[in-house]
């Protein structure tokens, strides 16, 4: 597990060999030489010179930590890590460096990699496939690659619509209406309360699970059509927002 906040997440009593040494020690891997090597390894896997192994994280910079943070956790050579908005406390001149430090990791030790973030662009930089959650609900999951053109449930499409591109002016979908309580969630769908596509059904039943080709899935009532653009949604959006506040004000 890789946490989102180095800081924390280290012992600041315990210089850099001793944070990297304690996996190795409390699993009792090798003997003491080995896990000594193994220390030494790992700091050279992840680009820490050997001379910070005596230093504490205090005598550390962000990055330096988060590389520190990653080491631990590879010491044990898992299969899977998690890494948790690995890069959301770090300066954004620090950002690139972990991120290609993941992917180089990923591809050289054949790591399956969980990258759970709010920065979308950057899902789609380090993701094979993408899993969109809603008030801890998966509501869509498809290849990367194919996610922006072909997201089918509305929550999906207003999240990338809400994100800057070099080439496009952004034109993200307005979303109104309260957000609910993750632990007091709505009956039916939990982004009912703010889709503007939403009705009575979407009120009363979940959605069941529904296949838009080959390893891409939604939960949703009323999906986005394939090849609708983001201006007709925001089109749809704008009236069905119109259309709520002159009801509301027609009631007494």
């Amino acid at each position: 597990m890789i946490f989102q906040d180095p800081s924390t997440a280290l012992n600041r009593r315990l210089p850099v060999h001793k944070i990297l040494r304690d996996p190795l020690d409390v699993h009792r891997r090798g003997t003491p030489g080995q896990r000594g090597d193994r220390v030494r390894e790992l700091m050279s896997l992840v680009g820490l010179p050997p001379v910070l192994a005596d230093a504490l994280p205090g005598q550390l910079s962000g990055g330096q930590r988060q590389r520190v943070a990653i080491a631990r956790a590879l010491a044990l050579e898992p299969e899977l890590v998690v890494a948790d908005e690995p890069t959301s406390a770090l300066d954004v001149s620090v950002r690139a460096q972990i991120l290609n430090l993941l992917l180089d990791l990923k591809e050289r030790l054949n790591l399956s990699l969980v990258f759970v973030s709010h920065d979308i662009q950057t899902v789609r930089r380090m993701s094979d496939r993408v899993i969109t959650m809603y008030l801890g609900r998966i509501v869509e999951e498809s290849p990367a690659a194919e996610i922006l053109d072909n997201a089918r449930h509305p929550y999906t499409r207003a999240l990338f619509s809400a994100t800057p591109g070099l080439l496009d002016p952004i034109d993200p979908i307005p979303l109104v209406g309260p957000v609910p309580s993750a632990t007091r969630p709505p009956s039916g769908c939990p982004f009912r309360t703010r889709c503007w596509k939403a009705d009575e059904v979407c009120a009363t039943a979940m959605p069941d699970v529904a296949d838009a080709g080959a390893d891409h899935r939604y939960r949703c009532h009323h999906p986005v059509l394939a090849g609708e653009s983001t201006r007709d949604l925001v089109s749809q959006s704008s009236a069905a927002t119109a259309a709520a506040t002159a009801t509301s004000k027609e009631t007494p």
